[in-house]
C-alpha cells in the first residue's frame, strides 16, 4: 500500500500541472515563475522520468535549457510530466510494480 502522504503529494502535483496547462490553453496566460518551479520540482522528485527525458534528448539531439524555452515548449513539458504522473499512478492502482 502506498504512503497516503505520497498519494496526496502526487495528486497535488498533478493538479498544479493541470491548472497551469488549462490557464495557458484557455487564456493564453502563463505564470512562468510558477511553471518553472513546478517543472523543476517534478524533475527533482522523479529521477526515473528525468533519466528518460535526458536519454531522449541526447538520442534526438534536442536538448534545450528550459529557462529559455518559449511558453509553448514549457507547457508541452508540463503536459509530459502530468501524463507521466497520471500514468504512474494508474499503474500503481492496477497493482503494477514500478
Amino acid at each position: 500500500m502506498q504512503n497516503p502522504f505520497q498519494t496526496v503529494e502526487k495528486a497535488k502535483s498533478i493538479a498544479e500541472h493541470i491548472s497551469i496547462i488549462r490557464e495557458y490553453q484557455q487564456r493564453g496566460l502563463l505564470d512562468r515563475t510558477k511553471a518553472l518551479k513546478i517543472y523543476k520540482k517534478f524533475n527533482f522528485e522523479h529521477e526515473d522520468y528525468c533519466t528518460l527525458m535526458n536519454a531522449t534528448a541526447t538520442a534526438t539531439n534536442s536538448s534545450i535549457q528550459i529557462d529559455s524555452a518559449g511558453d509553448q515548449i514549457l507547457v508541452a513539458n508540463l503536459k509530459r510530466q502530468a501524463l507521466w504522473a497520471v500514468g504512474e499512478e494508474f499503474l500503481i492502482e492496477m497493482g503494477v510494480i514500478i
